[in-house]
């Protein structure tokens, strides 16, 4: 309890925050958010695309317009499930 009461070593003079840095990082952030949201935008145009290839004669969205509950929950979890694998591939 002694240590956290008396606050340590003073910093040394010049050895502040290196604004550099933090704005380099600040930009891969960026650059990185929106190479995942380019990457989740153009996977789940493929996914809709391979769902709506293996369910012939069926036309979501005119299903989802007259209200079939069963469309929106197949579709929001296949949304949610390609969502995750994305998740876990761009977190490598």
């Amino acid at each position: 309890m002694g240590n956290f009461l008396q606050g340590g070593i003073p910093p040394l003079p010049g050895a502040g925050p290196d604004f550099g840095s933090i704005l380099l990082n600040m930009v891969f952030a960026v650059l990185w958010s929106i190479v995942a949201a380019i990457g989740f935008a153009v996977a789940m145009t493929v996914a809709f695309w391979v769902l709506n290839r293996l369910t012939p004669g069926l036309n979501e969205w005119d299903e989802l317009k007259k209200g079939n509950m069963a469309v929106a929950l197949l579709w929001s979890a296949f949304t949610l499930a390609v969502a995750i694998v994305l998740y876990v591939v761009l977190a490598k």
